[in-house]
């Protein structure tokens, strides 16, 4: 039995916020994890937002995004986890005084690759195909500021890479 924690770079350096991973593997074949991000601003890189977002000139944040997965081990630095989330938009347009919120709902597959560089600390890259399967999302417009009206397309997070860095500790 082996439980690593762990914290997720792209949220940190790419977006401005954080998120923080807890990781149990069991025996041979059972993974489990549970994350928890929070305040990204996906405005912070332009990859963040769509080429329409940034013409109309909305920021799109991300208050927390929370959930877990289970799997397997393929190897034991290699495994593969179906994750459930749910991630929470708020949305600003150009006219700071119109906004919305909404939260979708996400189940998909990840994919994991543990590198250790010294004893329990490693690096860890993942890819992850999180399509939205369910979401509070309501039709939303917003002035641009190019002139006229920009309408808001809810965001999916497909694929989406990350590195975390983590600690394991053995034998828990």
């Amino acid at each position: 039995t082996r439980g690593s924690v762990m914290a997720g770079l792209n949220q940190w350096l790419l977006f401005g916020g954080g998120n923080l991973a807890g990781q149990l593997k069991v025996g041979r074949w059972f993974v489990a994890e549970l994350s928890h991000g929070q305040q990204l601003n996906l405005g912070r890189i332009s990859i963040g937002l769509t080429e329409a977002e940034r013409d109309a000139g909305v920021s799109v944040a991300m208050p927390w995004t929370t959930g877990g997965g289970v799997g397997v081990q393929i190897t034991p630095n290699l495994h593969v986890l179906l994750e459930l989330k749910a991630h929470r938009y708020e949305v600003r347009g150009f006219d700071r005084n119109q906004s919305t919120s909404y939260t979708s709902f996400t189940v998909g597959p990840g994919v994991f690759y543990d590198l250790y560089l010294y004893k329990g600390f490693f690096i860890q890259p993942s890819a992850r195909w999180w399509p939205t399967v369910a979401s509070t999302y309501d039709k939303a417009s917003f002035d641009s500021k190019a002139g006229g009206s920009y309408s808001h397309a809810r965001h999916d997070l497909t694929p989406f890479v990350n590195l975390n860095i983590g600690w394991t500790m053995t034998g828990i």
